[in-house]
């Protein structure tokens, strides 16, 4: 009964958290803003804000654990450095800006103040917060060395944003690679980027969430969702500039089927001299392997001619807008 308790009000917690993002802009929404993020574009972001978005109550396997992991990674940190953190569970608003908001991980205990961590005046009552990060191995390389500020573009932002919300003037960023690597960051902050960041960030709250205009799509996905369906009665009427844009579209896409005979040619090539050999090596080391291997896949053609009503419990129709170049 505790446990059930417990979970509903882990999820209520989280469902309030994900409400209350919509209220304004936070540290990890400045990297969509700047288009620095790899998980969502300007234009996501803005259905997002607006309550466009397609309603996902799932959580990833990496966000999943990386909350799971992180009281894990700030208590490592508090032991390496030799300081104390403190969870802040409330949102924190700049006090000029109310739509400037930080959920940071942890608050750094300044020892030369006593009793625990508060907001006051808008502002928290230490100069330096936490961040905890978890990362895949195969991003390691973005990391840089140890209490430098050679971190990711994307999480620097947020690291900036925190601290100027918050008013601090530095901010410790831990990460786990891989489960395995541990490594800490000291990033001071920066008032001229931060003042970079809330104009364009400002632009986008009020120029296209208080406005309600939606921002100019930057991937083809964003193109499919704004204009999901065409008008056939439409046609437009191309200008010089989308001229050579089509022209430049057709002659890079003739390179690129070139190139791929040219990689089918020299796969032939690689494949006749290695016959049945596992991999070819230079110098001891691999170059290339061919190997054997299996696949199990459903035979679709020989479902629907054996059990045809089957089939059609099964099947879905998808629809998408195809471009095709004359």
């Amino acid at each position: 009964m505790n446990a059930s308790i417990n979970l509903q009000s882990i999820e209520t917690a989280r469902q309030e958290w994900l409400q209350s993002r919509k209220l304004g802009i936070g540290g990890s929404d400045v990297a969509a803003i700047l288009g620095l993020s790899k998980y969502k574009s300007p234009y996501q972001l803005w259905l997002d804000k607006t309550d466009r978005a397609e309603l996902d109550d799932a959580e990833s396997e990496p966000a999943y654990w990386g909350n799971q992991l992180e009281d894990i990674v700030a208590k490592e940190y508090a032991k390496r450095h030799g300081v104390k953190v403190q969870r802040v569970n409330k949102t924190i608003e700049h006090p000029e800006l109310f739509w400037a908001r930080a959920n940071i991980d942890r608050a750094i205990i300044n020892p030369e103040i006593s009793g625990n961590v508060r907001i006051k005046d808008g502002k928290l009552t230490t100069d330096s917060i936490l961040e905890c990060k978890t990362a895949n191995q195969y991003l390691a390389k973005l990391w840089g060395d140890e209490q430098s500020e050679s971190v990711p573009d994307y999480y620097l932002t947020q690291c900036q944003w925190y601290m100027g919300v918050t008013g601090t003037d530095y901010c410790g960023l831990a990460v786990l690679v891989g489960g395995q690597k541990f490594r800490s960051y000291k990033i001071a902050f920066d008032p001229e980027l931060f003042e970079m960041l809330i104009a364009e960030c400002s632009a986008f709250w009020h120029g296209h969430v208080v406005a309600d205009i939606p921002p100019a799509p930057t991937t083809f996905d964003d193109v499919l969702h704004r204009w999901s369906q065409h008008n056939p009665d439409q046609a437009l009427d191309a200008d010089d500039e989308l001229t050579q844009v089509i022209t430049e579209y057709k002659d890079l896409n003739s390179t690129l089927k070139e190139a791929s005979k040219e990689l089918d040619d020299l796969k032939l090539q690689i494949c006749s001299r290695m016959e049945d050999a596992e991999m070819i090596i230079a110098n001891e080391k691999r170059l290339a392997t061919f190997k054997y291997q299996e696949r199990t896949s459903l035979d679709s053609k020989a479902l629907k001619s054996a059990y045809p009503d089957i089939y059609n419990q099964f099947t879905k129709t998808s629809s998408t807008r195809v471009l095709r170049v004359a």
